[in-house]
This record gives C-alpha cells, sequence and structure tokens, in this order.
C-alpha cells in the first residue's frame, strides 16, 4: 500500500524517489507495437527500460519524441529497452501519426487500447516517462517535458555507461 500511495504521489508531483531510496516493482502489463511485437513487464526484466506515455494531440509529446528518436538513434546505452506507449487516443489516430513522422518513430511504439496499461502504472498525463530497472522496479516517473534535464534521469544513464 505504501509503495502505491509513493508511485501516485510521485505522478502527480513529477518522480520517484532516487534509485537508492526505494524503488516500485512495476504492475504487469502486456502490449503489441503497432508492428504486432509483443511487449511485457516479464520480457523487458533483464533490460533497464525507458517507458514513454504520449498521445497525438499532445503538443509537448509532438516535441519530446523527435528528441528521443535522436537519443534512441546516437546516445541510448545499448542496454537500455525504450518503449512509446500511445493512450488516450484512437488506434486509427496513432497508427497515421506514427506513419507520418517516420524520423520519430525509430523506436518500438505500442497503442494501449482502453488505456490499461497507462492507467497500471497510475498515468494521467502526457508525456510521462517511466524508468524501470532491469528487475521491473520503477525507479523515477518524469511527468511532461524536459525528460532530459532531470537529474535523476541523468544519472541513471550515467549508471549505464553513457
Amino acid at each position: 500500500v505504501v509503495g502505491f500511495i509513493v508511485v501516485i504521489l510521485s505522478l502527480f508531483f513529477g518522480v520517484l524517489p532516487a534509485p537508492a531510496a526505494s524503488s516500485v516493482p512495476a504492475p504487469e502489463f502486456q502490449l503489441k507495437t503497432l508492428a504486432g511485437e509483443p511487449y511485457s513487464k516479464t520480457s523487458l526484466q533483464g533490460h533497464p527500460t525507458l517507458l514513454v506515455f504520449w498521445a497525438p494531440w499532445c503538443r509537448y509529446c509532438q516535441m519530446e519524441l523527435p528528441i528521443l528518436a535522436k537519443f534512441y538513434q546516437g546516445n541510448k546505452p545499448d542496454q537500455l529497452q525504450v518503449l512509446t506507449i500511445a493512450f488516450s487516443d484512437t488506434r486509427a489516430h496513432v497508427e497515421e501519426y506514427v506513419t507520418s513522422n517516420p524520423d520519430t518513430f525509430v523506436y518500438p511504439t505500442a497503442y494501449d487500447q482502453d488505456n490499461e496499461v497507462a492507467q497500471a502504472f497510475g498515468v494521467n498525463a502526457t508525456p510521462t516517462f517511466v524508468v524501470m530497472d532491469a528487475h521491473g522496479e520503477m525507479i523515477l516517473a518524469h511527468r511532461g517535458a524536459g525528460i532530459n534535464q532531470n537529474p535523476q534521469y541523468q544519472e541513471f544513464l550515467k549508471s549505464l555507461g553513457k
């Protein structure tokens, strides 16, 4: 119960405690990318992971996702998995946006039917970035734009070697 409250409060205020302080188990989830690849908490275990919850109509997402694409193609540590999760819109709008922005969507992108995964993670704003460690523990949640300026995120990346 305490962990759940920490996650809800941290999502409201922007970040989870630093990894050394505490981590919270990520909820179980299963998604398929628009290309049909399955992803789940279990399939991501063993790899630190950045989940990005976004929507096509979100202006901050429209600014952040191309930045993420440059990171994904250039500076992403090899062991880091990235999965973007579109929610809060129709599948048709998501597919149209992804198709019309091929230079941005160079990373796996899933669609969260009925917002079930977003709800499981307590996500209610776009974009929301969730960092999970290799054990499936949430160590950081960043709500809104500017993930690259988040000191905890930068420390996390340094811990991976980049």
